[in-house]
């Protein structure tokens, strides 16, 4: 078999490494959002690279999506993978981001009015969301009562929320093999209940400029 320019005879599954002076075509796309308030910044108008709002005709909040509709829409995302995106505030009124499930803010995340605003998304945690019924411990952050196979679908960075568990509470530790979970902080009461595990991404603004 001969070898050209890094080329690998693979048949139909043909793959030869990016070589200099090869184009590397961009898949950045414009993604529309018209909603005339309050909207949502949905995985897809963020993986698109650019978000064109435009439609309200006051100050507005965008509520972020679900870190598990993120990891749902790109199921290649790992803990510590990020992307980039613009959004384009077309109107003349403040667009003021809100958290959902697994999404959090870090700075400089509102948009004047407009403005363009350049973000960046850092994956924190990519295992899907899973709801089990766990046993908390008051004063304790060790949740018990899952089995082997419920907790293997679980990872260290996964936020966590119940009856009993305080805000912005994450899963520090699994063991796999016994269905233990350590948690970021203690449970606030001791009982049996269903808890929901998720996963987790940040947003952070890092330029801005006009129109």
């Amino acid at each position: 078999m001969s070898v050209n320019r890094m080329q690998i005879d693979l048949g139909a599954n043909f793959v030869r490494a990016q070589m200099p002076g090869d184009g590397v075509l961009d898949q950045t796309q414009a993604y529309p959002i018209t909603t005339a308030g309050a909207g949502t910044l949905t995985a897809a108008a963020m993986v698109a690279g650019i978000v064109d709002r435009s439609g309200p005709s006051g100050n507005y909040n965008e509520t972020l999506d679900t870190a598990d509709n993120l990891m749902a829409a790109n199921p290649q995302f790992s803990a510590g993978d990020s992307f980039e995106f613009w959004y384009r505030n077309t109107v003349a009124f403040i667009a003021t981001l809100v958290v959902a499930e697994g999404a959090e803010l870090v700075a400089n995340t509102a948009v004047a009015a407009s403005k363009v605003r350049r973000y960046l998304v850092t994956i924190l945690a990519n295992a899907r969301r899973q709801v089990f019924n766990a046993s908390t411990t008051n004063v304790s952050p060790t949740i018990t009562g899952l089995t082997a196979a419920q907790a293997q679908t679980l990872v260290p960075g996964m936020g966590v929320s119940g009856t009993g568990i305080s805000a912005a509470t994450n899963v520090l530790a699994v063991n796999s093999s016994t269905g233990v979970i350590t948690l970021t902080a203690n449970a606030t009461a001791t009982g049996t209940v269903p808890l929901t595990f998720f996963p987790r991404y940040n947003i952070k603004g890092i330029s801005s400029a006009d129109l």
